[in-house]
């Protein structure tokens, strides 16, 4: 029998499960993998329905996934299947799933021919970047969606990774199929890398998760990873290459037989270092780990400009430890009560990412829970920009559900726009300092992932960027979000009542942070536009060191009917006074959102990368395109004119 608290593996096994029973309708379940599943499960229980929208989307793919593979539980608290997979699927000893699966060609991208399915191509002036085909040779339920990319430039060399259900195929179904007495440690991060500036890329099948755990020996320690999605990728050299993976997580496994063991888990953010390029990668270090009391979310990488050796990295802890904790406390919790505390965090390294700090806090909320619901301001997820300075600026979301007289009902959110920043290298933040309020886009019924036209989640959290050098006495920063203030349509439909359509909007400081210009929008609705609005959402920005500005973001702005996307970015070359917009997209595509049943969003963000190190100059962007039934990553270099 099985000890473990943990949920470690979670993406390992839940692939697993997934693939194997949608390509045969036939595999025996490791009673291993279901604990790992059904403490899934148990974990979601425990949040109320505010506490899981704090969770990224890779966190939530996961518990939907958990939903699909076993039937809901019963009105007794057990589940009416006793333990059997859903959709009606019978389990045996698999073989049919092995032998299908085993044929897949689990080479490198690299060593494909030029006429594979997975080989690199260029589409409409894009650079093909991920491969979602190959999962969905995999399967047809899910397990074939690419997106939420993150980039970085140095030099001419370039590295992408993503959020890849394929990723986790490669890393965890195939080693498993072939020993079911491992367990694999998981990776659902796709990555690839290019050294001519963008044009091409060479894709691998994963990013390094780390060793796995034989279970079927007669004793022993181990220790098992698994990386879940949301990649920020950064850079300090035209070698160096960094990938910050959340969620993460490393589980302690002892055995005391074989198949039976004691876990002890741990969440944080994992950070895997490329020396070459992002040809190759180490196993993740952890930059921060906590015990199952917390989950750390949302993880942010970025690196000084001045000083190639120094990361920061931001994240959110869900921290339970007053609020019923799942483990005992070894010291008290820093709430009290019947609280969970929300915190916003970093934590730096001086050394290239080997080592790293004890955590520092930006912001911390302790929320009174009252009928289930979360009372008071929450931080959402932390960007962070390091100026030329070496002043650190760490800006956020704060959001306050407004309830009615029964104390549950949300009757509306207050959302604000801050920064805070830090001159002491991250060991402590300055005052709280408010932008600006922020109108929620589209009917603003999900706290800071509100339901847009199409029915699919997007985030509001505000990007940050600094100028990396000084342009006289100025000390540039800037701050854009998407908002909905001026354009707000009567809708009888939308959650409360306006369907407003969104404006990437920016403030500027030019005192290192002191005073914030009013927020204005970059690229407004034009006077001629044929429809009632169009939507622009989840905005990236950088700035490089000649003070060219990209911000790039999605947009609507070719359908009058405001169903089709298309990639733009707006570029500004006298520090934010105005802009030219860019089309980086070559054509307007309809978000499939129902496509793959496992990956039911567009993604948190997509960055675009200026190369601050390793000389080069331009901007590179990657984001994710729906085209021929799959979602996938395309990217396209943009010159400063």
């Amino acid at each position: 029998m099985r000890t473990s608290k943990g949920y470690a593996a979670l993406f390992c096994l839940c692939v697993c499960f997934f693939l194997c029973s949608s390509q045969s309708s036939a595999q025996t379940i490791n009673p291993v993998q279901r604990a790992e599943l059904k403490f899934l499960l148990k974990v979601e229980s425990r949040l109320s329905p505010r506490q899981q929208q704090m969770l990224s989307q890779p966190v939530r793919t996961q518990i939907a996934l958990a939903h699909e593979l076993f039937d809901p539980p019963d009105f007794n608290g057990g589940d009416d299947d006793h333990g059997g997979l859903n959709l009606g699927l019978h389990a045996n000893d698999g073989a049919t799933a092995r032998a299908a699966t085993l044929r897949i060609n689990t080479a490198p991208l690299a060593k494909r021919g030029a006429n594979d399915l997975l080989a690199q191509e260029i589409q409409g002036g894009l650079t093909k970047i991920s491969h979602p085909e190959i999962g969905l040779e995999l399967s047809r339920f899910g397990g074939f969606t690419d997106n939420e990319s993150s980039s970085a430039q140095c030099g001419s060399n370039v590295v992408t990774s993503y959020s890849s259900q394929t990723a986790g195929t490669f890393s965890s179904l195939i080693p498993t199929l072939q020993d079911f007495n491992v367990i694999t440690a998981a990776s659902a991060l796709g990555v690839a890398f290019s050294s001519d500036g963008g044009s091409n890329f060479t894709a691998l099948p994963f990013l390094n998760a780390g060793p796995s755990v034989d279970v079927g020996r007669s004793s022993g320690t181990g220790t098992l990873f698994a990386i879940l999605g949301n990649p920020s990728v950064a850079c300090s050299s035209a070698k160096r290459f960094y990938v910050a993976d959340t969620p993460f997580f490393i589980s302690d496994i002892t055995l005391l037989a074989p198949d039976i063991f004691t876990e002890q888990l741990f969440s944080g953010v994992g950070i895997n270092i490329s020396s070459d390029g992002g040809q190759t990668w180490t196993d993740p270090v952890p930059a921060v780990l906590k015990n199952q009391n917390h989950i750390i979310d949302s993880g942010f990488l970025t690196v000084d400009p001045n000083d190639p050796n120094r990361l920061y990295v931001s994240y959110i802890d869900l921290d339970f430890e007053a609020d019923f904790p799942f483990i005992p406390l070894t010291s008290p919790p820093r709430c009290s009560g019947i609280a969970v505390r929300i915190a916003s965090e970093v934590v730096t390294s001086s050394d290239g990412g080997h080592t790293w700090s004890s955590p520092s806090i930006i912001r911390e909320d302790c929320l009174p829970i009252q009928q289930g619901v979360p009372q008071g301001f929450q931080v959402a997820s932390t960007r962070l920009a390091v100026a030329a300075d070496g002043r650190l600026s760490a800006a956020f979301l704060l959001f306050h559900p407004l309830v009615g007289p029964d104390g549950v009902t949300v009757t509306d959110y207050k959302l604000e726009v801050h920064v805070r920043q830090s001159a002491n290298k991250g060991s402590s933040f300055g005052p709280d300092m408010k932008i600006s309020d922020l109108v929620q886009v589209g009917d603003g019924s999900h706290s800071f992932r509100p339901i847009v036209q199409g029915f699919f989640q997007i985030s509001t959290i505000p990007v940050v960027a600094a100028d990396p050098v000084k342009h006289g006495k100025k000390q540039d920063i800037y701050v854009a979000w998407a908002d909905g203030r001026d354009n707000q349509k009567p809708d009888g439909t939308a959650f409360f009542g306006t369907y407003n359509f969104g404006d990437i909007l920016l403030s500027k400081s030019s005192d290192g942070g002191i005073t914030w210009s009013p927020p204005r929008a970059i690229s407004p609705t034009p006077n001629n536009f044929k429809g009632e609005g169009r939507d622009q959402f989840l905005p990236s920005m950088a700035v490089d060191r000649d003070g060219t500005i990209a911000v790039c973001y999605y947009d609507r702005r070719n359908d009058p009917k405001n169903n089709a996307f298309d990639r733009y970015c707006s570029i500004s070359q006298d520090l934010g006074q105005s802009f030219h917009d860019v089309r980086q997209s070559s054509k307007s595509w309809i978000f499939g959102s129902q496509w793959d049943e496992l990956a039911f969003w567009l993604g948190d963000y997509d960055t675009v990368t200026a190369p601050v190190f390793g000389g080069g100059d331009g901007f590179f962007g990657a984001f994710g395109i729906s085209g021929d039934n799959v979602t996938g990553v395309f990217g396209r270099s943009l010159a400063r004119e």
